[in-house]
């Protein structure tokens, strides 16, 4: 039955592209062991969250795991010591997200206790999402610090898998082989999942001066930059203390911190697109651990995640020395206040503090908003403390990258949030790889080489899509074919080809092998090279075909020269009711090679439904296309705008034209 309806969910999906799943990310609900939102159509319907990752298992029982030790033998100069043979590591894991039905009934259970109607429907579909690997390696000073060493996109779909693969310096694959002989060995996997639904209507008003925006040190460096998302988040939190983005907070509302995020992703979709059109960047831009003169993306990441971590600690330790100095003034007027009675000592972290709902939260206050000038609850309340929260501790920082659009905004951008509007939520999770203690003696598992055998002289190249998961192949791309050559020293010469389509793409996990041998390739070095051609088979007849490319990467990165594009239609509620507009529909054109491909969106302004998203793919250096918008009056008749050109992430399609 699980089966069936993922597949329903699957095809529900790909035939609906544009549209986000219909759930309110303001009200999510804890259902024993799953989080569930709610459709905002029909609040006894619900969706769980499926973020219960763990290593894949194949159907021998054995993990779909990999760990390679390898060691490479190097003669020492005349006037050096004997040294250690060189090499390193690589770890090939596959990861599923998949929830028990064990743990699908108790939510339900749960869910019907809350709600006695209530029906627990089926998966989220996440819009996109990746994982890295975290591990301890040591720091410069001796000790062990965190690092993120390996990053993949994550499985969108309740029981779907996805791979990865690091590269480990001799030291690393030293300390993590040493890991995997305890229960639970020193590394984790830590997911970051985008979630797209609708935010509720919100009493605010998000402003923007993109000129003072693109003024930041962090944005003027030019156009070529790589910009991490948690660095664009860290920009954006010192543009909204400096007054250059604003969020106008128009009576009470607890929900500041869900507003902020909404501007952030509003005004990062005008500004940036995803690096490569993914996110993602190649395995030579990622960079190792270390090494190289500039600072490779993972290190960027890795030293993210110790500051915030820093961060954190500073924070809290403040914190428990400000809950101490709360208790002792209590403490001191505990004796004069006698309405409170005998012994009534409270304490700064229980109820008896200032109500959370008339502050902001934490994040909401630290980027520099305040609450309306209206609020006065508890003011008149001396005894009242504060309401001190600690900051968890960041366990990932986030490496999804950015590059700053050529075209640049200009002036003010407004936009009221006073309906529902199509948003994005992250939702982070993380799990141990898990006890593989009972395989380490599994040669297919676990395996040390020297690469000086003869019996191993084979070269195994990996091959995957970059940025792409099942559900983007099933919406854009009917298959792409791979073909290697090798030309050895002694003049043979090997072709290899794979085909990856919908039906093997994930039933591999994105994770492709081709190998080559050793036939008189003497010099080592020539014989890592090897050339390799890929051919793309799109929607609508369009082929593509990418030149003949060397390479001596033992992964190929195979990276789709057409990439998806996203664009927000939005309208004003009183705008469209003063027109007397009913529906609004919006057709988007754009070109796969010479053929014209389209998209259509609709906004029902009696059902509060002003936003929608519509996604296409156009090549990868292209942002533009045309749209054309239909107003349907109230006696029926329609209005249209014609076909527009425009290359913007955000249409406002309120303003109606003859």
């Amino acid at each position: 039955m699980k089966k069936i309806f993922l597949s329903m969910m699957l095809a529900t999906a790909l035939a609906l592209p544009s549209l986000a799943q219909p759930i309110n990310l303001d009200r999510p609900v804890k259902a024993g062991e799953l989080t569930c939102f709610p459709d905002i159509g029909n609040e006894n319907q619900y969706y769980y969250i499926s973020d219960k990752p763990h290593l894949a298992r194949g159907t021998d029982g054995k993990p779909q795991f990999s760990f390679l030790r390898y060691a490479e033998n190097k003669v020492s100069g005349a006037d050096q010591p004997g040294t250690e043979a060189e090499g390193g590591g690589i770890v090939h894991a596959v990861v599923s997200l998949e929830v028990t039905q064990d743990q699908i009934r108790e939510a339900q259970r749960e869910l019907q206790r809350l709600k006695p109607n209530a029906q627990l429907l089926g998966p989220v579909v996440y819009k996109s999402g990746k994982f890295g690997i975290v591990s301890s390696f040591k720091d410069p000073q001796g000790g062990l610090s965190k690092q993120v060493v390996g990053l993949g996109n994550a499985p969108v779909l309740d029981g779907q898998k996805a791979a990865v693969s690091i590269q480990l310096t001799r030291q690393g694959a030293k300390i993590l082989w040493e890991s995997f002989n305890t229960v639970a060995p020193d590394i984790s996997f830590t997911f970051e999942m985008e979630v797209a639904g609708y935010r509720s209507p919100k009493k605010a008003v998000i402003e923007a001066n993109f000129d003072q925006i693109y003024d930041h040190k962090a944005f003027n460096v030019g156009l070529a930059t790589t910009f991490l998302a948690a660095e664009i988040k860290g920009t954006f939190d010192d543009l909204v203390r400096s007054g250059a983005i604003k969020v106008t907070q128009i009576g009470e509302d607890e929900k500041m911190e869900a507003m902020i995020a909404t501007a952030y992703n509003k005004i990062s979709d005008m500004m940036f697109a995803p690096m490569n059109g993914t996110g993602n960047l190649g395995l030579n831009e990622l960079g190792g651990i270390t090494g190289g003169n500039s600072t490779s993306v993972l290190d960027r990441a890795t030293t993210m995640l110790r500051d915030s971590r820093a961060e954190a600690r500073a924070v809290n330790l403040e914190n428990d020395r400000r809950r101490a100095a709360e208790d002792e003034r209590q403490r001191n007027l505990a004796p004069r206040d006698t309405s409170r009675g005998r012994g009534a000592i409270p304490d700064s972290r229980v109820a008896g503090s200032a109500p959370p709902e008339d502050r902001p939260s934490v994040g909401a206050r630290s980027a520099g908003v305040t609450p309306p000038s209206g609020s006065t609850r508890g003011a008149n309340s001396a005894n009242a403390g504060p309401n001190i929260q600690d900051v968890s501790m960041p366990t990932f920082a986030v490496v999804a990258t950015f590059e700053m659009k050529r075209i640049h905004q200009q002036g003010i951008f407004r936009i009221d949030l006073n309906k529902s509007t199509a948003d994005n939520i992250s939702m982070r999770f993380d799990e141990n790889i898990g006890d593989l203690t009972g395989f380490r003696n599994d040669n297919t598992v676990f395996r040390q080489v020297n690469l000086d055998d003869p019996l191993y002289i084979q070269r195994e190249l990996t091959a995957f899509i970059d940025g792409m998961n099942a559900q983007d192949f099933g919406q854009y791309i009917n298959f792409v074919n791979l073909r290697l050559k090798k030309t050895h020293q002694g003049g043979d010469i090997t072709n290899q080809e794979i085909r990856i389509d919908r039906n093997n793409f994930n039933k591999e996990g994105n994770n492709f092998k081709m190998v080559y041998g050793w036939k008189q390739d003497n010099d080592r070095k020539k014989w890592m090279d090897y050339e390799y051609e890929a051919e793309w088979s799109f929607f609508g007849g369009k082929t593509v075909k990418v030149p003949l490319q060397k390479s001596t990467s033992g992964a190929i990165d195979l990276t789709p020269p057409y990439q998806r594009r996203s664009v927000e239609f939005q309208a004003d509620q009183a705008a469209l009711t003063n027109a007397g507009v009913r529906l609004v529909t919006v057709k988007v054109f754009y070109k796969l090679g010479d053929a014209e491909q389209q998209k259509q969106v609709t906004l029902n302004p009696a059902k509060g439904q002003l936003s929608e998203k519509a996604e296409f793919m156009l090549p990868g250096d292209s942002y533009d296309y045309e749209y054309e918008v239909t107003w349907r009056m109230g006696n029926n008749q329609t209005k249209s705008s014609g076909r527009v050109k425009s290359n913007e992430a955000i249409v406002f399609v309120d303003q109606i034209t003859n």
